[in-house]
C-alpha cells in the first residue's frame, strides 16, 4: 500500500508547503483535493510542482462541496483531470452524484473506468448537509445494500464509518477487494473530524496492521487539517504553520510504524 498526504493538509498556505512536508515524511505521493485554491493555481502548475518534488498525484478528490461535479459530465471532467495529472483514483461523493444506487448510472461508471483506466472510488461519507440525500448510502444498512447491488470501487473513510456504527475491521474484511482508497484522520464522538491520530478514540496502528494482513494494494491518505478553521477567515501565522506541520508529522509516523 502507498501512504499519501492530502493536498489540503496545510491550506490556506501554498500547495508547495504540502509537497515539502510530504517529502519530509517520505510520503508516496499526494491526494489532490480540487479546492478553489488548487483550481485557481491550475493543473499545469500542480503538475510542475509534482515533477519538481518527485511526488506523484496518485488520487484526486472531487471538490468536497462539488454539487456542480455531478453525474456523467462531472465524472468525465474528473477523469480528464486525473489523466492530465497521471492520477490512478478519483474520490467521489455518492451524495453529489444525485443518483440512487439502483440507477444504471453505476453501470456507466464501471464502463468508463475500463475505458480510462482510472478507478472511481465512491466514499462512504458525504459533506455535511448532503448526508440526507435520498438514496445516499452512508448509513450502514444502505451502504451494505449499495455494495451488494452495484459492482463499484470504494473510498473507506474509517473515522466516519466508526461514527455511523460500522465496525471498520469487519467492513474492510468483507469489502477490501473493492477498496481503492482509505482515508485516515482523528475524530471524536462530538463529530470533530480531521484531527491528529493520538486522541485515543481509535487504535490506528492496530487497524493499519489489520489492513496490511490482506496485502492491501490500494492507497491510504492522511486527512488531517490543523489549519482548517482559518481557511475562510484569516491567514494563520508562521507559528501556526509550524505546529500544523508537527501534528501531521507525528500522525504520519503512527502510520509508518506498521
Amino acid at each position: 500500500m502507498r501512504l499519501l498526504l492530502s493536498s489540503h493538509s496545510l491550506e490556506p498556505f501554498p500547495l508547495e508547503e504540502t509537497f515539502l512536508l510530504a517529502k519530509e515524511v517520505k510520503a508516496d505521493g499526494l491526494e489532490l483535493v480540487l479546492m478553489p485554491a488548487v483550481l485557481g493555481l491550475g493543473l499545469d502548475k500542480v503538475k510542475k510542482l509534482s515533477q519538481k518534488h518527485g511526488l506523484p498525484i496518485v488520487n484526486i478528490h472531487q471538490p468536497p462541496w462539488g454539487v456542480l461535479f455531478t453525474g456523467k459530465k462531472g465524472i468525465k471532467r474528473l477523469i480528464r483531470r486525473a489523466g492530465k495529472l497521471g492520477a490512478q483514483n478519483i474520490v467521489a461523493h455518492l451524495a453529489t452524484m444525485r443518483r440512487s444506487f439502483h440507477s444504471p448510472f453505476f453501470d456507466w461508471v464501471r464502463n468508463i473506468e475500463k475505458e480510462s483506466g482510472v478507478a472511481i472510488a465512491f466514499e462512504n461519507a458525504a459533506p455535511r448537509g448532503l448526508e440526507k440525500w435520498p438514496g445516499y448510502a452512508g448509513q450502514p444498512e444502505k451502504l451494505e445494500q449499495f455494495i451488494k447491488t452495484r459492482n463499484i470501487n470504494l473510498t473507506f473513510d474509517v473515522a466516519k464509518a466508526v461514527l455511523k456504527g460500522i465496525d471498520p475491521y469487519q467492513f474492510f474484511q468483507r469489502h477490501h477487494a473493492r477498496v481503492k482508497v482509505i482515508h485516515i484522520h482523528g475524530f471524536n464522538r462530538s463529530g470533530e473530524f480531521h484531527t491528529g491520530l493520538w486522541g485515543g478514540e481509535f487504535d490506528w496502528t492496530g487497524f493499519m496492521s489489520f489492513v496490511k494482513k490482506f496485502d492491501y494494494q490500494g492507497t491510504v491518505t492522511l486527512e488531517i487539517f490543523p489549519l482548517h478553521r482559518w481557511v475562510y477567515f484569516s491567514q494563520p501565522s508562521k507559528s501556526d504553520l509550524d505546529r500544523a506541520r508537527e501534528i501531521i508529522k507525528e500522525s504520519f509516523e503512527i502510520l509508518r510504524r506498521v
